[in-house]
């Protein structure tokens, strides 16, 4: 038993990273016979995972159909993004004046690293360390209950960092974007650094939004063997 539960929790663990990063698509089949044989397990563990992943909405399950990568809500992000912005502007505001050579080498890292993933073409990892910079410096502002409500609305948007996977051209943009908010940040220009970061959010929302219509991911249905359209 331990075993069984033991190769669903890491074939979860991999779909749920994949699902993340982009690698798996919103809309995209998974396919329980060919995951099996692709992880070599049974079917048992990787139908335990869906069910795991569905219930926390990564996956969609329609009778008869199969299992699919959940589709992105537009509305949620329409709603989430703005709120973000205001937040993280201001806990970027707080943070001029506050945050030392220690986060700024670190923000210098992450984006000499981010360079290094764009070259390269690893755009799926773009999302985490894009993360990473930003929580450094909303964590630099000293207030750890805004902190926390950003990082809640980062984990209801989660699905979307996989934004570099899915429209790598984004990727490049958004770290010159970092360099100049960095930039802004040694100056301690903390009108500046907020305008910057509620600037990017609002770019990050559009260019979501031009894929998910471009792509036709709104509204998401599928149809099932009878031909009856079952909603997510």
């Amino acid at each position: 038993m331990m075993k069984v539960y033991t190769k669903s929790a890491a074939i979860y663990e991999v779909l749920k990273a994949d699902i993340l990063n982009g690698r798996l698509r919103p809309g995209e089949k998974l396919v329980a016979s060919r995951l099996a044989e692709a992880y070599g397990v049974s079917v048992i563990p990787v139908r335990e995972a869906l069910s795991r992943l569905k219930a926390e909405g990564l996956v969609t399950i329609v009778p008869h159909t199969g299992a699919y990568v959940t589709e992105i809500d537009l509305e949620d992000l329409k709603d989430l993004y703005p709120i973000r912005g205001v937040l993280e502007g201001f806990a970027a505001r707080l943070a001029c004046g506050r945050i030392g050579e220690e986060d700024f080498g670190r923000l210098e890292g992450l984006i000499e690293e981010m360079d290094r993933v764009i070259k390269e073409g690893r755009f799926p990892e773009m999302g985490g360390l894009n993360y990473e910079f930003h929580m450094t410096i909303y964590k630099a502002s000293g207030n750890r209950h805004l902190v926390s409500l950003i990082d809640e609305l980062w984990q209801k948007t989660a699905r979307v960092r996989s934004v570099f996977a899915l429209v790598p051209e984004r990727a490049k943009e958004a770290n010159e974007e970092h360099k100049e908010i960095l930039s802004r940040l040694k100056d301690g220009d903390a009108k500046r650094v907020e305008e910057l970061i509620i600037q990017q959010d609002e770019k990050a929302l559009q260019v979501l939004m031009g894929y998910l219509e471009g792509n036709g991911m709104i509204s998401p249905k599928f149809v099932d063997s009878k031909g009856v359209q079952c909603l997510k």
